[in-house]
């Protein structure tokens, strides 16, 4: 999409993987409530939290797109009754005028965030202000639980939707393999990627006998108190205002540890680990001339807002017709 190749796309959002792309490429991405498109026909990574949901350039291209995808699927037990709205007719019925902004203290604090993007984020808010929004700071006080509560519950999940790759029915399969046990063994070590077989085994041990209650039962209650933080900011404001990563795109093979890899999520995590809907837009370039983006976070079924909010910004700004730079090759 971001090279002009295709108009839109559908993406999936386990723990940011609609926002952050589209925030790294100049994109608008949203991710829609937790059960507002259907799963079925998805390869499930963490089935609680994968979403589906649309990426294109603007937000009216998105609202079109989820016009087409959004509402009940009987293949999809997740999947929600609820009506659905005209994302496009509604793409003018959110007035700035009055909207209140939540501004979580905690997440301009964050170590790591680049100034850049806390600069151009910054300046997208100040601009929906002068377009009539308020912004409020508000405390999310959950904040420093959102990465290590996801690294239990995604991996969980994942080491048993992904058992299923085993090489007999699903997946890769190892060649000539001498019985059964090397036939599972060496298709899951052939056939998943370093990174994949690091969760599966995070998540094999949390879920393992003796460490089941320590770590991924506690991890499921602190998810639902970093739910209840956001209900409770949502009491005084609309939506809430964040950074879609805290920096912008790195190089492919760029050698960062897990462990930086897992922090560059911290604010996309929590969406997922609550149901909420979210989506970034583009809000302009670093010193790099690499995109920006703005996450803006809603409550439950406020896709038409935040589509809407998005698409006024737009009309008064031009980022989101701007083109990511393509790094250049270096020594």
């Amino acid at each position: 999409v971001a090279a002009d190749l295709a108009p839109f796309a559908t993406g999936t959002d386990t723990g940011g993987s609609i926002r952050q792309p589209a925030s790294f490429c100049g994109l608008t991405g949203l991710k829609p409530t937790y059960g507002r498109v259907s799963r079925f026909g998805m390869i499930a990574y963490a089935s609680s939290l994968d979403q589906g949901g649309p990426m294109a350039r603007s937000a009216e291209d998105c609202a079109y797109l989820m016009n087409v995808i959004a509402g009940h699927d009987a293949k999809d037990s997740t999947s929600v009754e609820k009506d659905v709205d005209d994302y496009v007719a509604n793409l003018n019925a959110t007035s700035l005028k009055g909207l209140r902004i939540g501004i979580p203290k905690q997440y301009f604090n964050v170590a790591g965030l680049d100034a850049d993007v806390k600069a151009r984020v910054e300046e997208s808010l100040k601009k929906l202000e002068d377009m009539g929004a308020i912004l409020v700071e508000i405390d999310l006080s959950m904040t420093e639980s959102y990465v290590p509560t996801y690294y239990l519950i995604a991996p969980a999940e994942a080491s048993s939707n992904l058992s299923r790759y085993d090489g007999v029915r699903y997946g890769y399969r190892c060649e000539n393999p001498v019985d059964l046990m090397d036939l599972y063994k060496r298709s899951r070590s052939e056939g998943f990627g370093a990174e994949v077989q690091r969760r599966i085994l995070i998540g094999t041990y949390a879920l393992s006998a003796g460490y089941y209650d320590a770590y991924y039962v506690k991890a499921q209650k602190v998810r639902r108190l970093i739910q209840q933080d956001f209900l409770k900011a949502f009491e005084t404001v609309d939506v809430i205002a964040a950074p879609s990563a805290p920096t912008t795109a790195y190089k492919i093979g760029a050698d960062l540890t897990p462990v930086e890899m897992y922090l560059g999520d911290i604010y996309t995590l929590a969406v997922n680990l609550a149901g909420l809907p979210a989506i970034n837009a583009p809000v302009g370039l670093d010193s790099q001339n690499l995109p920006v983006g703005l996450q803006l976070i809603g409550n439950y079924w406020s896709e038409s807002q935040l589509l809407s909010i998005v698409h006024q910004y737009q009309q008064d700004t031009n980022f989101h017709t701007q083109r990511a730079a393509i790094a250049e090759e270096t020594a």
